[in-house]
């Protein structure tokens, strides 16, 4: 907590290099919920997911006490997890929370249907 809000903090470098890991995780989710919310919906999602979700599945997976952590003791199941290069992290926190989306939002409304609510018919194989 010494460094919260980047008090007493000087390595920009890896706040940034995290910030846009954070970034990374946000957008992933972008694809799934389009055209099912709003705008401020998917600002306040991002950031929520950027400021609480991300930093506790990180610490989990890439501190040394993160309970996920290879280097933790007793390792999670005998054998804990090692990321490399940061990917798993980010497109499990984006992967999971954009399902979690897509189950709250449902399916989009209207893509299946005309303006009149008639549905639209079966594409085919052009010669």
């Amino acid at each position: 907590t010494d460094r919260f809000a980047l008090n007493n903090y000087t390595d920009y470098i890896a706040f940034f290099f995290q910030y846009a890991f954070a970034a990374t995780a946000a957008t992933i989710v972008a694809g799934t919920i389009a055209e099912r919310c709003k705008m401020i919906a998917y600002i306040y999602y991002s950031l929520f997911l950027t400021a609480f979700v991300y930093p506790i599945v990180v610490h989990a997976i890439w501190n040394e006490d993160g309970f996920l952590s290879a280097s933790h003791n007793p390792p999670f199941r005998g054998v804990g997890m090692i990321d490399f290069a940061g990917s798993g992290v980010v497109h499990m926190t984006g992967g999971a929370t954009a399902f979690v989306a897509a189950i709250v939002l449902g399916p989009r409304i209207g893509r299946f249907t005309d303006n009149d609510g008639n549905e639209l018919a079966e594409p085919n194989n052009f010669p």
